[in-house]
């Protein structure tokens, strides 16, 4: 167990060299540690920035299909209103009549 020194009133006693290093290397280390939890939390926030805007650009893209489908839908149904009921071959431009 460790010694306890007697100590009279306003008696400076100096601390050992061990105890200051060991004091310094925790308040290293803990502030080691603070930091970095500082810079995790700024990657968590980069990632979660990073990940809204995917989100964003999948919604974009998922609207963009959803007209683009109806665009199609509407294509077909004036081509069909135009040509009737077919096979379109638009590389050649031909159309061949279903009978």
């Amino acid at each position: 167990m460790a010694e306890v020194k007697e100590i009279t009133e306003k008696q400076v006693i100096n601390i050992d060299e061990k105890d200051i290093e060991r004091v310094n290397k925790f308040r290293s280390d803990f502030a080691e540690v603070t930091a970095r939890i500082g810079e995790v939390e700024v990657e968590r926030l980069n990632a979660q920035m990073i990940l809204k805007n995917i989100e964003d650009a999948k919604d974009n893209l998922s609207e963009q299909f959803k007209s683009m489908r109806n665009e199609e839908v509407a294509i077909t149904n004036e081509f069909k209103e135009k040509y009737g009921n077919g096979e379109f071959d638009i590389e050649n431009g031909t159309f061949t009549p279903i009978a």
